[in-house]
């Protein structure tokens, strides 16, 4: 099924095909060399072989792996795998074949749609007899997926579209981007290859963008200065900034490779949105530059976090792709234009007419194929001359006439009249074969068929017959030579019944083959049909070709296609892709010319991924991240420790001594969160001032704990990850408690170290008595590296009697997860285990030791009353845990001291009625004798003088109006005004 590549020189690796071969799966891992992280490369060859092996074999182990636990029925369960699928033969196009994998009412309830499975560029394994052979196709349409329907660009189309039953097997590795970057570095050489001085060769002294040497004089801050020139340089105190954030503004503006290290809360996004505002103010804003500024970030949120913060400074950007989920970027994507006239889109008209061209070719001969098989007649000799010429019968016959004159040698003459004379005589019949058999290209299929002699046979019967109702002397000959031609052309159609039936006869041997006109009648069709078989053959493999020649123009339209998005995108100041996208729409990016590329979060990117967003075009890069925190991610981990391709671009610059700047100044953690990774991970990382006022963690005794314990994980196999539910059941109740002390379920998050501990703590969390929690994110520590909250809750999940800790063992994941929270931090965790097995671990237990914030229970504070009153060693502790049992004491708005228990859900007092006297008084300066929660009402008896001078003394003042008059308002009154305002209101009650 799979083609063999025993063919191509596998030695190089530009004619190494990008999608698996048989030999890959059966011969075994190549040969590899491991990435240079410590030194140089000698040149671009040795460099681009190195790395496109390295990166072809991450994608093609996993399916080499993934077929051999297949095979020895191993881990299925987990695999992404689909039995008995049906083609779907109404679907299918020329290119794309639509398989039915599920019912359309399974597949809705599972939304596919939304799942991580059957992605546009998917790759796939297809096969009839459970893998033991099978095809490769690319997953090109999922428009269908919640119906149970998926479209697939199938290397072997004719092949596969004959099978009955089909099992699909997908993958866990997504091939689009290796497939996109992998063909990138088959087109690098040496002329084209991007900052090859610093990214092959690792020269250490770093020029100036060329762009500057005649544009270096920039406005920054309102002071105008040449910034090549040292000694111009305004100050850091100048700028607002601090040394370390100085120094690499400055360097990024002025070195054409430029890398910034920015450990957690040091504000690399932040400095790498002032470079770039720089930048937009004194070259895009006059005009200088007329190319756009690529941003590229490996993840879709990553991208939409940067690309936000550049909207702020310019809305002059395009951000590729539908990936985004900010409701601002949505705004902001590209639609395609081809225009007309357009030198650089010509390639992409001409590769879409290339296609339309190609598919109607097939479509020719699939017509031809099905008229032929139908064995209506006589084939014309024009479709047949190829295969009468391969076969040495070319002399044989001068026309279609010729063929059939001999094929119905046994019925040379009828009344004396030729047959095949009459038919070329005959007006009537030659009108008629003129006219059928031509498919859309106006190619004759057939010479004569029996449609048309049936049809000619009808006509004349009918003259016939109307010639028989009205009888004329002078019609006699005219009827005489109807019946004649009725008689030949019925002798004609018999005949030609008779042996059509031949057609699925056979023989190889025929009786004076050598001489046309000694053979047999019966030899003369069954060798004509042997080259109509030979034709149909001929054709099939024409389509073949046709096939592959339609699926290599449609990939060169779609490699073009993004040629489309030039004119929209080409005049604006910054245009943002993730890395998949940029190698994806290389041909674009190649004519986009775009100068400057910053990189965010570039120490987490592959290093080919990085090199495959450059171009020739290219005078600056700007990487930001940093190598101490997340790695790229390899899709065999094997292939990213032993060869070491889990070494970005930024970390290999780094060790090989290239110049970076480093910030070295938070603005996240509270000093003794980050006392976890400075200095024992960052050894110059200080707090700014800031943070040493953090407000503490309200409820609990101290700002950053960890509870320790030895309950064992459990294994989750379904997705080869672990569990620890004491530790989820913890952190769940302890983040309950958090929400009780005020705080939002924004302002906490809880991380754990592996996916199925994060799975299980978002069902505790979307089901009772904990729903209310639902808002709380739940997020892995990989998926939250850049993002930080105010309490952030760590489950490290691993204990056992192994000393394994999995994960944990790796320092740049660890940095990331002690790094992420701003006033409180607590993790769960057997950290005697952890401590056993790292040395970083060790490092963080004495750290935390010394802190006295180490232990099995986490101590609950009163924020009241500033009192410890108890503590929490499980999750049912915080159930059971009643509160402080202290009065409140805390002043009420009226003044009182409020007489409950403490009462912390209610801080603001919104419910709490006050239940002593009131102490108000009205404008007479009567006391309220109600209750102070309860409407005012004065009860004192007054006296009243009436209009006519007497005196009522039945009336009681009760007005509450009298009472709601603020007291600083009622100040600024005159007493007697009030009593007037009051008396006039009575008044007008009273009946003289």
């Amino acid at each position: 099924m799979l083609t063999s590549v025993s063919h191509v020189d596998m030695d190089d690796y530009r004619r190494i095909p990008l999608y698996p071969t048989l030999e890959d799966i059966t011969d075994g891992p190549p040969s590899l060399c491991a990435n240079h992280v410590n030194r140089p490369y000698k040149n671009c060859d040795e460099y681009l072989n190195n790395f496109f092996r390295l990166m072809r074999e991450d994608f093609v182990s996993v399916i080499r792996d993934t077929l051999k636990s297949y095979q020895r029925g191993l881990d299925i369960h987990t695999m992404w795998y689909y039995a008995n699928v049906k083609i779907e033969p109404k679907r299918n196009s020329s290119v794309t074949m639509f398989f039915r994998f599920d019912t359309p009412s399974h597949a809705k309830a599972l939304n596919y749609e939304d799942s991580k499975r059957f992605k546009n560029g998917a790759l796939l394994l297809l096969s009839k007899d459970t893998f033991i052979t099978f095809s490769l196709g690319i997953i090109t349409d999922t428009f269908r997926l919640n119906k149970g329907i998926v479209g697939v660009d199938v290397v072997d189309f004719e092949e596969v579209n004959k099978w009955i039953s089909i099992d699909l097997l997908e993958p866990q590795v997504f091939y689009e981007p290796y497939r996109y970057v992998l063909g990138v570095f088959q087109d690098l050489c040496e002329t084209n290859f991007p900052m090859k001085n610093y990214i092959i060769h690792g020269l250490k002294e770093i020029s100036y963008p060329s762009y500057l040497a005649s544009n270096s004089i920039y406005t920054i801050n309102g002071i105008t200065f040449d910034i090549l020139q040292n000694d111009q340089w305004p100050s850091a105190e100048i700028l607002n900034m601090d040394i370390n954030q100085y120094e690499a503004f400055k360097g990024a503006l002025t070195k054409e490779f430029v890398m910034i290290q920015g450990p957690p809360g040091t504000g690399k996004t932040y400095i790498g949105l002032e470079i770039l505002k720089i930048i937009i103010e004194n070259m895009y804003d006059t005009n200088k530059i007329k190319h756009p500024i690529m941003v590229v970030c490996m993840t879709n949120h990553a991208l939409d976090q940067f690309l936000e913060g550049i909207w702020k400074i310019t809305r002059n950007i395009s951000r590729f792709g539908r990936g985004t989920k900010s409701d601002i970027l949505v705004n902001y994507i590209p639609n395609m234009s081809v225009a007309r006239k357009d030198e650089c889109a010509n390639i992409y008209v001409d590769a879409k007419r290339n296609v339309k061209t190609s598919i109607q070719k097939e479509n020719e001969h699939l017509y031809n194929i099905k008229e032929v098989d139908r064995n209506e007649g006589v084939v014309d000799l024009s479709l047949l001359i190829q295969v009468l010429d391969e076969s040495g019968f070319n002399t044989w016959f001068q026309d279609s006439y010729d063929l059939l004159a001999w094929l119905l040698h046994d019925i040379s003459a009828v009344n004396g009249i030729n047959p095949i004379d009459f038919i070329k005589k005959d007006k009537l019949l030659a009108s008629q074969l003129s006219k059928s058999n031509k498919n859309e290209a106006k190619k004759k299929v057939y010479f004569i068929t029996l449609k048309s002699i049936k049809l000619y046979c009808t006509r004349i019967q009918c003259q016939l017959n109307d010639m028989s109702h009205n009888q004329k002397d002078d019609e006699v000959p005219k009827k005489q030579d109807l019946e004649h031609a009725f008689k030949i052309m019925k002798t004609v159609e018999d005949y030609l019944v008779k042996h059509l039936k031949l057609y699925k006869s056979r023989s190889e041997n025929y009786k004076n083959q050598n001489n046309r006109d000694l053979l047999e009648k019966r030899d003369r069709w069954l060798l004509y049909y042997n080259w109509v078989r030979l034709y149909l053959t001929k054709e099939y493999n024409s389509i073949e070709k046709m096939k592959d020649t339609t699926r290599q123009c449609r990939r060169d339209m779609n490699k073009f296609k993004s040629i489309g998005f030039l004119k929209p995108v080409q005049n604006k100041y910054v245009i943002g892709m993730t890395t998949t996208a940029a190698a994806k729409n290389r041909y674009l990016l190649k004519n986009l010319k775009c100068p400057i590329v910053i990189i965010e979060e570039a120490a987490e990117v592959l290093e080919p991924h990085i090199v495959a967003s450059l171009s020739e075009y290219c005078e600056h890069v700007i990487l930001i991240g940093d190598h101490k925190q997340l790695r790229p991610q390899t899709a065999n981990r094997i292939i990213g420790k032993k060869y070491r391709l889990d070494i970005s671009l930024f970390e290999r610059m780094v060790n090989n001594e290239i110049p970076s700047y480093v910030l070295a100044e938070q603005h996240r953690m509270r000093p003794e969160i980050a006392g976890l990774v400075a200095p024992t991970i960052y050894p110059y990382l200080r707090n700014h001032a800031s943070v040493m006022e953090r407000p503490h963690v309200k409820g609990v005794g101290m700002d950053i704990f960890c509870i320790t314990h030895n309950v064992h994980e459990e294994k989750n196999y379904e997705l080869s990850s672990f569990v620890n539910s004491v530790e989820a059941n913890y952190l769940v109740a302890l983040a309950n408690y958090l929400l009780k002390q005020g705080y939002y379920p924004e302002d906490v998050t809880i991380m754990a170290m592996y996916n199925a501990q994060v799975i299980y703590i978002t069902n505790l969390i979307n089901s009772p008595p904990f729903e209310h929690l639902a808002n709380i994110r739940v997020s892995s520590v990989d998926a939250y590296q850049g993002e930080e909250n105010e309490i952030v809750l760590l489950s490290l999940v691993r204990s056992n009697n192994n000393n394994s800790i999995g994960f944990l063992k790796t320092n740049n994941r660890v940095c990331v997860a002690l790094s992420r929270a701003r006033l409180g931090f607590y993790m769960a965790g057997d950290l005697k285990l952890l401590a056993r097995a790292s040395k970083l671990w060790n490092s963080i237990k004495t750290y935390l030791c010394s802190l006295n914030a180490l232990g099995p229970k986490l101590l609950l504070k009163c924020q009241i009353h500033n009192k410890v009153i108890g503590s929490a060693s499980s999750g049912l502790d915080f159930e059971k845990f009643t509160g402080c049992q202290l009065k409140c004491n805390v002043k009420l708005s009226c003044g009182h001291l409020c007489k409950e228990l403490c009462h912390i859900e209610d801080s603001g007092h919104l419910m709490v009625k006050c239940s002593n006297v009131c102490n108000r008084k009205c404008p007479r300066d009567h006391l309220c004798s109600k209750m102070c929660h309860e409407e005012c009402s004065c009860q004192e008896m007054i006296n009243e003088i009436t209009n006519c001078g007497s005196t009522m003394a039945e009336e009681r003042l009760s007005s509450m109006a009298i009472f709601s008059i603020e007291t600083e308002i009622a100040s600024k009154l005159d007493y007697e005004e009030v009593i007037d305002k009051f008396a006039d209101t009575k008044a007008r009650k009273i009946s003289l």
